[in-house]
């Protein structure tokens, strides 16, 4: 499968603070770390929350497009009460004016869920338990067709005009500046 321009653009404008939360937030060092876990997924709490209630008033064009956007949120929450911790306060969401923001904001999450299938992965190999982090791996072995039919909808819609790459760019931005906010934590 060929990469789409929009895909091509989206990876190109978005790599500096990609690649800033990969190294400065260290996920897979602090899930590992079964003091911090509790924290972080709390944090992932907050930031998949964030993106369902944005990308909410879009669902039904995704699933038009045979694209059903991830709804992580209910695997964090059951993995915070496996954790005993409680479940965090929300972070204030400002609508998406644009279907293809929308789109910008789901190819973060769902890309998430591409690196999670990885750490997860890692971390059964290595014998680290798991409890609290089945969101990791939510799909299995859909994992793969789940990115494709998200990569069909993002390019169907910006083809046809219903999105615009501005609007994914836009969307993608705004929502790795969220995560970089919520996921990398404070310097010290």
């Amino acid at each position: 499968m060929s990469v789409s321009p929009v895909l091509q653009t989206l990876r190109t404008a978005t790599a500096e603070i990609h690649t800033a939360i990969e190294t400065e937030a260290d996920v897979e060092r602090r899930l590992r770390d079964l003091d911090e876990r509790p924290a972080l997924v709390a944090r992932f709490h907050v930031l998949h929350s964030a993106v369902e209630a944005a990308v909410a008033p879009w669902r039904k064009h995704f699933e038009a497009g045979g694209y059903d956007p991830d709804r992580r949120s209910l695997l964090i929450l059951a993995g915070l009460e496996a954790l005993g911790v409680p479940t965090p306060p929300g972070e204030p969401v400002v609508g998406l004016p644009t279907y293809g923001e929308a789109i910008g904001w789901v190819y973060v999450a769902e890309g998430s869920m591409l690196g999670g299938r990885v750490m997860q992965k890692a971390m059964v190999r290595d014998g680290i338990p798991l409890t609290g982090l089945e969101f990791l791996d939510p799909w299995g072995d859909e994992t793969g067709s789940r990115w494709h039919a998200f990569m069909r909808v993002m390019h169907s819609a910006c083809a046809s005009g219903r999105a615009t790459p501005e609007d994914v760019l836009k969307g993608g931005r705004d929502a790795f500046d969220l995560a970089f906010r919520l996921l990398v934590p404070p310097a010290r």
